[in-house]
């Protein structure tokens, strides 16, 4: 799109070869708030005014905080910590330098699932009931900013997603239920664009392999699929179902 893209990275977190993918990165360390504010600061006198969020911090990071003050002062204004309090209250932060946070699906068009089944075999009678109950105890997880993801089998909810992701939920529902689960990852009711849509991958079926899951349902026109090629490549090798589905 020709724009110049300035990166802040997390060390530890951030992949180091982000470096080579964008015009400069902007090293700090996990739970530094002071050196972030001084970026912003910074971004703000060079004439940045617009952000987006991309990758993955995760959320138990928050009981890293330790000695750290500064966390802790931005952790004790956050009273549910929740994924989207936590997002909003960095957003606040760069909203405060005059930076605006822009919808992330603004840039991954291409990346965004389309209704529809995505593999060779679609899901069976089971597998679809298992999906319309999923889709619905999920969204209610959703609207109460817990998680996106939702293993069920026979109709029977046996693991949902919190702070731990999707594929520990995946690995969990695998050991309680064993073969022949199924995995459900939706956005929440009312879902901020900005951050925290649900994102899937070909790690994604690699994981469902191990806990033994046979289909996967998502949201269409709002779930990111990255490596699609081999995600489609890898879930019809292992006989896996993945369909996209609207609301209703």
């Amino acid at each position: 799109m020709g724009r110049s893209v300035i990166a802040v990275g997390i060390r530890g977190v951030t992949e180091s070869r982000l470096e080579a993918l964008v015009d400069h990165v902007h090293w700090l360390e996990w739970g530094d708030v002071g050196g972030f504010l001084s970026l912003l600061n910074k971004f703000r006198d060079d004439g940045i005014k617009q952000a987006v969020m991309a990758g993955k911090v995760e959320q138990q990071s928050i009981y890293k905080a330790g000695d750290n003050a500064q966390m802790k002062g931005l952790l004790s204004a956050v009273p549910v910590r929740h994924t989207d309090s936590l997002i909003q209250a960095v957003v606040n932060i760069m909203a405060g330098a005059g930076i605006e946070l822009m919808n992330c699906t603004d840039f991954l068009q291409p990346h965004i699932v389309r209704r529809g089944i995505l593999t060779s075999r679609g899901p069976d009678d089971r597998e679809r009931d298992d999906i319309a109950h999923g889709w619905k105890v999920a969204k209610q997880l959703g609207a109460l900013d817990i998680g996106q993801s939702v293993v069920v089998k026979d109709r029977a909810v046996v693991a949902i997603e919190a702070m731990e992701g999707t594929d520990a939920c995946l690995k969990r529902a695998g050991d309680l239920a064993g073969a022949g689960t199924v995995l459900v990852k939706v956005g929440k009711p009312e879902q901020d664009l900005r951050f925290d849509v649900p994102v899937i991958g070909a790690e994604t079926i690699a994981t469902m392999v191990e806990a033994g899951a046979s289909a996967l349902c998502v949201e269409a026109d709002l779930t990111v699929l990255f490596d699609a090629a081999e995600f489609c490549s890898q879930a019809d090798a292992a006989g896996i179902a993945v369909v996209a589905r609207r609301e209703g």
